[in-house]
C-alpha cells in the first residue's frame, strides 16, 4: 500500500535506479508519515464534531462542522510539512536554483537537427552523470530567519494540538464531565441565586456583588437546561466554554498530561520531517531533484532546437536585401 501517494508524490518510477534496499526503506517512512498525518486530520475532524454538537446540538450541523475543521486542518499541517520538508542534498538543489551551467555547454552547438529520442538520450546521460557525482548529503545549514519560521510553524501546530486535545477529552470524559455539570445545576445555592435573579428579587438593585452572582447562576443554570425541541447529544451544556472550564476541574491533573501527549502527537511527524535524515537527505527527494533538473534540461535542448531551425528559416527564406532597400526609400523620403 502507497500511502504517501497522493501527499508528497511518492511515484514508483522515481526509484527505478535505487537499489531495492533503499527504495523499500523510503516507501515505508513515507508511508508511516503519511499514516500520522491521516490520523491527525482524522483527530482534527472528530474534534469539529465533538465542538458542533456541543454548540448546537444537531448532527448535521456537527457533521458539517468536523468536515470543515477537519479540511481547514488538512491545508494547514500540509501547509506546515512541505514547508518543513528540505533536501539536504546542496549539489542537487544549487543545479536546481541555477542551471546555466548545464546549459551554457550546449548554447552554441547545432541542435537543429536532433530528433526527441537524442535529446531523451542526452537527458538521461546528464542525469546518470548528476547522480554518480552528487555529494552525501550534507547537514542543515543554520540561518537565524530559520528561527523565526520554526517558532511560527511550532505554534500554529500546538494551537491545533491543544483544540484537538480539548474535543477529544470531552469525547473520552463526556460522563464524568456530565456527572460534574448535573452536580452543579443541583447546587441548592445556584438554583437559590438564579430563581431570585429571574423573581427579580429587592436586593438586585442594592447590592452589586450579589447582582454579579444571580446573573452567573441564572446564565448558569439556563447553560445546563435543556431545550425540548433541541435536546442535548453529548454534553449537557449548552456553552463550549462552561464545559471545558469544568473539563478542567473534572479531569484535574491527568488534563496536563493528555494536553502534552497531544503535543506530542502532532509535533513528531514534523521533527521526523526537520530532523531525520531518512526524509531530508533520503533517495526520494534525491531522485525528485534529479527528476525536475531532467525536465528543464530536456526542455532546454527542445528549445535550442526550435529557435535555431526559426533562425535557419529567416536567414535561408527572408530576403534581407530588400527590407533594407525599403529602409533606404522611405528615409528618402
Amino acid at each position: 500500500m502507497n500511502l504517501g501517494k497522493h501527499i508528497f508524490g511518492l511515484r514508483e518510477h522515481y526509484f527505478e535506479k535505487v537499489d531495492q534496499e533503499t527504495r523499500d526503506r523510503q516507501f515505508l517512512v513515507y508511508n508511516l508519515l503519511a499514516l500520522m498525518f491521516y490520523i491527525l486530520v482524522i483527530c482534527c475532524t472528530i474534534s469539529g464534531i465533538v465542538y458542533g454538537l456541543i454548540l448546537f446540538n444537531n448532527w448535521p450541523i456537527a457533521i458539517t462542522l468536523g468536515l470543515f475543521f477537519g479540511l481547514i486542518s488538512f491545508l494547514l499541517l500540509i501547509l506546515v510539512l512541505f514547508l518543513t520538508m528540505t533536501t539536504n542534498h546542496e549539489d542537487l538543489y544549487d543545479s536546481m536554483t541555477n542551471m546555466s551551467p548545464h546549459f551554457e555547454p550546449f548554447q552554441k552547438q547545432d541542435l537543429s537537427s536532433i530528433s526527441d529520442e537524442q535529446a531523451l538520450k542526452m537527458t538521461q546521460e546528464k542525469k546518470m552523470f548528476l547522480r554518480e557525482t552528487s555529494h552525501p548529503p550534507s547537514m542543515d545549514r543554520f540561518h537565524l530567519s530559520g528561527i523565526l519560521t520554526s517558532m511560527i510553524k511550532v505554534s500554529l501546530i500546538l494551537i491545533i494540538s491543544c483544540i484537538v486535545a480539548n474535543a477529544i477529552e470531552i469525547l473520552m470524559f463526556h460522563d464524568k464531565l456530565n456527572d460534574s455539570l448535573k452536580s452543579i445545576k443541583q447546587n441548592e445555592l445556584i438554583q437559590y441565586l438564579a430563581e431570585s435573579d429571574r423573581n427579580q428579587d429587592t436586593l438586585k438593585k442594592t447590592n452589586e456583588a450579589l447582582n454579579q452572582k444571580r446573573l452567573l447562576a441564572s446564565w448558569t443554570v439556563e447553560m445546563l437546561t435543556e431545550d425540548k425541541d433541541q435536546p442535548f447529544k453529548l454534553i449537557n451544556s449548552k456553552s463550549l466554554i462552561l464545559s471545558l472550564e469544568i473539563l478542567d476541574k473534572a479531569i484535574g491533573k491527568s488534563k496536563i498530561v493528555l494536553d502534552v501527549l497531544f503535543a506530542l502527537l502532532f509535533l513528531t511527524p514534523f521533527v521526523l520531517v526537520k530532523k531525520s535524515r531518512e526524509y531530508s537527505g533520503g533517495a526520494f527527494l534525491k531522485e525528485v531533484a534529479l527528476t525536475d533538473i531532467s525536465t528543464s534540461f530536456y526542455s532546454f535542448l527542445i528549445t535550442q532546437r526550435t529557435c535555431q531551425n526559426i533562425k535557419k528559416k529567416i536567414d535561408t527564406e527572408y530576403d534581407y536585401s530588400s527590407l533594407t532597400k525599403r529602409r533606404r526609400s522611405y528615409e528618402k523620403g
